[in-house]
C-alpha cells in the first residue's frame, strides 16, 4: 500500500514529516530517541478524574505507559490505529486526533480507511539536544482571524493556506507574526503550533483526556 505524496520540511530545529493521501494498509513507524522520560505519573491521573468527575471510562492504566514526546503527531484525514508490540491493545484515531505522549518499543501506524493523512513535527531526531516543548493545534474552518498563543511561535498549516500576506504550503514551518492576523484555508484544516515554552504534563494530559472523551482517541484489545 502507499500515500499519494510526502511533504518534508524544516526550519531551526524543528522537522516535519506529513503523509497525504494515503490508502488503506499503509503503515509507517514511530520509534524516535528521547533524551528525558517524563512519564505521566498519579498525580496527573488524580488531576484527570477531578477535572472529569462525571466520566469513569480513561483506560487509567494505558495513561500510566505514557511518557511525554518530543514530537507532536496529527491525524489529519481518515481513521488510523497503532500498535506497539509489547502491549495486547492497539489505539484507534479519528480526524483531528493529535499525540504528544508515546510508549518506550517500536509503534506502527497504518491508516485504516483511503485518503488518510498524517502530520509528525517537532525536534530533529538527530539533534544534539531534545527538549520537550509546549505545543498547539488550532482547527481552521477555511477563514478565520487567527492569534498564536505565542510571539515566538512556529506554524505548521496542514492545509495550503494564506498566513496573512504570505502563502505557506502544507506541511512547511513558518515564524509566527507578534499580531493577530487572517488565515485562510483551501479546506478546513489544523494549524500546528510548536512553541519555545516547556511542555505542561497537566495540560497535556486534559488534552489527551478530552479526546478520549469526544471518541477521537479509543483503544481496544488486539
Amino acid at each position: 500500500m502507499k500515500n499519494d505524496y510526502t511533504v518534508n520540511d524544516q526550519l531551526d530545529h524543528l522537522t516535519v514529516l506529513y503523509h497525504r493521501g494515503c490508502q488503506q494498509g499503509f503503515k509507517f513507524f514511530g520509534d524516535d530517541p528521547e533524551e528525558h522520560k517524563y512519564h505521566i505519573r498519579e498525580e496527573h491521573i488524580d488531576l484527570l478524574k477531578d477535572t472529569f468527575k462525571d466520566y469513569t471510562d480513561f483506560p487509567i492504566d494505558f495513561l500510566r505507559r505514557f511518557y511525554a514526546h518530543s514530537r507532536c503527531l496529527v491525524f489529519t484525514n481518515g481513521v488510523w490505529m497503532s500498535e506497539t508490540a509489547r502491549y495486547p491493545q492497539y489505539l484507534r484515531y479519528r480526524p483531528g486526533a493529535n499525540l504528544s505522549f508515546r510508549v518506550s518499543g517500536l509503534t506502527r501506524f497504518t491508516s485504516l480507511t483511503d485518503g488518510g493523512g498524517a502530520l509528525c513535527v517537532g525536534i530533529d531526531p538527530d539533534a544534539k539536544e531534545m527538549p520537550c516543548l509546549r505545543r498547539f493545534v488550532h482547527v481552521i474552518n477555511r477563514n478565520t482571524y487567527f492569534s498564536p498563543m505565542y510571539a515566538n511561535s512556529y506554524l505548521i498549516p496542514t492545509e495550503n493556506c494564506m498566513y496573512g500576506n504570505k502563502e505557506l504550503g502544507e506541511g512547511s514551518i513558518t515564524h509566527s507574526h507578534f499580531d493577530p492576523c487572517h488565515v485562510t484555508m483551501e479546506k478546513k484544516g489544523y494549524l500546528i503550533e510548536y512553541t519555545e515554552e516547556p511542555f505542561t504534563m497537566e495540560e497535556a494530559v486534559l488534552n489527551y483526556a478530552g479526546q478520549w472523551i469526544t471518541k477521537h482517541i479509543e483503544v481496544f484489545d488486539r
